[in-house]
């Protein structure tokens, strides 16, 4: 379920890259796609050209699809809203570099370990509960449900996907943190997820157990930090600017429901 198989509309007025996303398709209770990639350059013909991917989402069932796109491709945004598409977020993927020259603390509190397949129905559970700011939460044709259903099993799948791992923080036992950690290579990381369990947020507890994450991926030999934030989660963006964090230029994320509202089974 974490393989895609890419699909492309390339003419004169269009190209565009899309696949399906299968690791979404439980959640939603129906197929789930990506365009990972979309250039207009002739929106008129674009449209003609568009009903090529219509007609996949029609005999597949597509009930979501989700695009980024640079924020400065206001030609892409206007073209996909005219497509029914609605502006949902600016994503933010900022960056930690030379993490090995950094001072990131120390604290003998706590304790960072891979999670365990004991952890998983913990961890899971605990970010059903926390997440509030993410697309799947804001969007009002999705029914929040979905979205805390969402992150259970993005935990759930990361124990499962190969490419994938999760870290908990401890602090006398208690997982007080989890992350799901990717590495695109020897010296990265990206977290892919990240979560305070339900209590601590706004309790200055997340700069330490960020700074606790951060040493163990310096141990590591890890030298570059990455993730990926909304910017409907302001706290968690001032957050990783006090801990360092620089910021690229946003992504603009947009949605589309061709079903209509995606309500969680009753």
């Amino acid at each position: 379920m974490f393989e895609i198989r890419e699909r492309a509309i390339d003419t004169a007025a269009l190209t565009m890259r899309y696949h399906s996303a299968p690791w979404d398709t439980p959640t939603v209770g129906g197929s789930v796609a990506v365009i990972s990639e979309i250039s207009v350059r002739d929106p008129e013909h674009a449209r003609e050209d568009f009903r090529v991917f219509r007609e996949w989402c029609a005999d597949d069932r597509v009930v979501l699809v989700s695009c980024r796109i640079p924020h400065e491709h206001l030609q892409e945004c206007g073209f996909l809203e005219m497509e029914e598409f609605r502006f949902i977020e600016l994503n933010y993927r900022p960056e930690l570099a030379q993490l090995q020259s950094r001072d990131v603390g120390d604290s003998d509190e706590l304790l960072v370990e891979p999670a365990a397949d004991v952890d998983e129905p913990v961890i899971a559970s605990i970010a059903g509960r926390i997440f509030e700011a993410g697309r799947f939460h804001r969007d009002p044709m999705i029914d929040p449900r979905i979205g805390d259903l969402r992150y259970r099993r993005w935990v759930s799948n990361a124990f499962r996907n190969p490419r994938q791992s999760v870290l908990k923080c401890l602090r006398n036992r208690d997982i007080q943190a989890f992350f799901v950690v990717e590495s695109p290579s020897v010296t990265s990381r990206f977290w892919s997820l990240v979560g305070l369990a339900p209590g601590l947020s706004g309790r200055g507890i997340g700069t330490n157990v960020w700074r606790a994450v951060l040493r163990w991926h310096r141990a590591e030999g890890v030298d570059v930090v990455s993730t990926s934030i909304s910017s409907l989660n302001a706290p968690v963006l001032n957050l990783y600017v006090k801990l360092g964090f620089r910021f690229p230029a946003p992504m603009i994320t947009l949605h589309w429901c061709p079903r209509g509202r995606i309500v969680a089974p009753a």
